[in-house]
């Protein structure tokens, strides 16, 4: 799962970060071993998915900068920029990038739902992902504004979502993100069998969307 080449910086990521995590509470994972797996583990499992990584690729609720750092540590020659409402948590992974010398993120304190009209971001990226805490109809809304038409939108889930996919029917209707794959795979335990939700976006989203701040989570698309 994790390139040999790789290794070294992520583990130095996984340091930094942990230090970060003792000032701000940017994860759960507060032990080494714990946040190896949980937040780098899991973050490259896209890396077997079969999805192709070029191109512009955004993270929406970056969080402590998973996936987005661990995949720019793996992809240098891809572009990758992310987005948080938090700006201590921008400034925490601001930081790490830093020392971490990586030249190939940008990040971004800021609400989806504003930044989804800017038309320096709206269906510019190739591929979004997030692992944030949301339902699938809400993340739809606020990630398919950012996608390419073709482009692709993958969130990280547990197995056991069958309801929260029924509720995601209209969600993907609307906002024409059609679910063409669930990956699965499997992390040592405590974590166990998870999956990525993949999605393609295959025309314009409407101008009615996002919604104002707080809707899209508040009201979902069902």
């Amino acid at each position: 799962m994790i390139p040999s080449e790789c290794e070294s910086k992520l583990r130095q990521l996984n340091q930094i970060f942990l230090e970060e995590n003792q000032k701000l509470n940017l994860s759960a994972f507060r032990e080494e071993e714990q946040s190896w797996v949980g937040n780098i583990e899991d973050s490259l499992s896209i890396l077997d998915s079969g999805i192709e990584l070029n191109g512009k690729i955004f993270d929406l609720g970056t969080g402590g900068g998973f996936p987005l750092l661990p995949l720019a540590i793996c992809q240098p020659e891809s572009k990758l920029t992310g987005l948080d409402s938090t700006n201590k948590k921008i400034s925490a992974v601001e930081r790490i990038t830093k020392e971490l010398s990586l030249t190939n993120v940008d990040l971004i304190s800021g609400r989806a739902e504003e930044l989804g009209r800017d038309p320096e971001h709206r269906e510019q990226y190739d591929l979004i992902l997030s692992r944030a805490v949301a339902g699938t109809n809400t993340l739809l809304e606020l990630c398919a504004p950012f996608t390419k038409v073709k482009g692709k939108i993958v969130f990280w889930k547990s197995m056991k979502i069958d309801k929260e996919l029924e509720d995601s029917l209209m969600a993907r209707a609307e906002l024409t993100c059609h679910l063409t794959n669930q990956y699965e795979y499997e992390l040592p335990e405590p974590f166990g069998k998870r999956q990525l939700l993949i999605f393609e976006k295959t025309s314009p989203t409407s101008d009615k969307y996002p919604r104002k701040i707080g809707e899209p989570k508040k009201k979902p698309l069902t």
